[in-house]
């Protein structure tokens, strides 16, 4: 900030508004702000703005735009917020006049923008989808479909009567669904600490209302989640991947539980290379009992001569 006044013959600039002559001169801005009223007078002709970056990390970030547009926040990210200090520009504080003022605009503020129940239960619920979504570690694009689902649902009034956090989970597991994102209902049950029949009832509500035609999970799509899950080398994961290949040839895979079916391959796979597992661990992962996983572990053997 440099202050203009009298230097030699040049004639100090006066504010438009209080013609007060205490106008200070914003480098970064480059216009004339009067240190008294806070007027912007004018910007200076003979200056580019070009170098007037907006970003609040200063100049070693070159954009020039703000936060993006967001599904995932109740407004989108477009209205303004007005921050909780009580400070002035200058780093002044606030008399206490002043700071009841501010509070009061924060409060209309607020309300004006959740002024109506669906504005209030958006608010409340992409927060907690927000939430859920970095505890589950899934990606912006994940969270972002999931806000996109739940925001139809709420324009369809899906959401009053109903529980928030149901809903909720089900529009992150048909988000998953859609991506192809690696997800049981049942992790995403866990992490918002409700029952995956609540989650799956509101799941079946979203796909009829919404009429979702979610991609189906074929086996191989299974034998590498079971895979990740258990952590198991890539030499495993590959021949898992050619058994079950294997075994789509022989038709043994036609009316079959492909859970139950991934499963009892990544048993056979593990044992053909020295990577012993317990069956009752892959059972787990799998969400299947291990007498499923011993009826395909022998119908394998039997048909492929394993």
């Amino acid at each position: 900030m440099q202050r203009e006044g009298n230097v030699g013959n040049v004639k100090p600039i006066v504010c438009e508004f209080c013609n007060g002559d205490s106008v200070i001169f914003d480098n970064i801005s480059f216009e004339y702000v009067c240190s008294s009223c806070g007027c912007v007078s004018k910007q200076d002709p003979n200056n580019d703005s070009s170098g007037n970056y907006r970003n609040n990390s200063g100049y070693t970030d070159r954009t020039r735009t703000g936060m993006p547009e967001s599904l995932a926040v109740h407004n989108k990210g477009l209205s303004t917020l007005i921050g909780i200090g009580d400070t002035d520009a200058r780093g002044k504080a606030l008399e206490p006049s002043q700071k009841n003022s501010m509070q009061r605009l924060r409060t209309w503020n607020n309300r004006a923008q959740l002024n109506d129940s669906v504005s209030r239960n958006l608010e409340k619920a992409l927060k907690l989808l927000n939430n859920f979504g970095d505890k589950l570690y899934l990606s912006q694009a994940v969270i972002e479909g999931a806000a996109y689902i739940y925001r139809k649902a709420a324009i369809k009034k899906l959401a009053k009567g109903r529980s928030t956090l149901g809903l909720v989970g089900a529009a992150l597991y048909a988000a998953c669904r859609e991506t192809e994102t690696p997800k049981t209902i049942t992790d995403i049950a866990n992490a918002c600490n409700i029952t995956t029949k609540d989650i799956m009832s509101h799941y079946k509500l979203i796909l009829k209302e919404l009429s979702l035609q979610m991609p189906v999970l074929h086996g191989p799509d299974y034998v590498t989640l079971i895979c990740n899950r258990l952590q198991m080398s890539e030499k495993t994961k590959r021949e898992a991947l050619r058994i079950f290949s294997m075994a789509q040839k022989s038709r043994i895979s036609i009316g079959k539980n492909p859970r139950a079916l991934a499963g009892s391959i990544i048993y056979l796979a593990s044992q053909n290379c020295n990577e012993f597992l317990r069956q009752v661990e892959i059972c787990q992962v799998a969400e299947i009992s291990t007498v499923s996983l011993r009826k395909r572990c022998k119908e394998i053997k039997t048909k492929m001569e394993m």
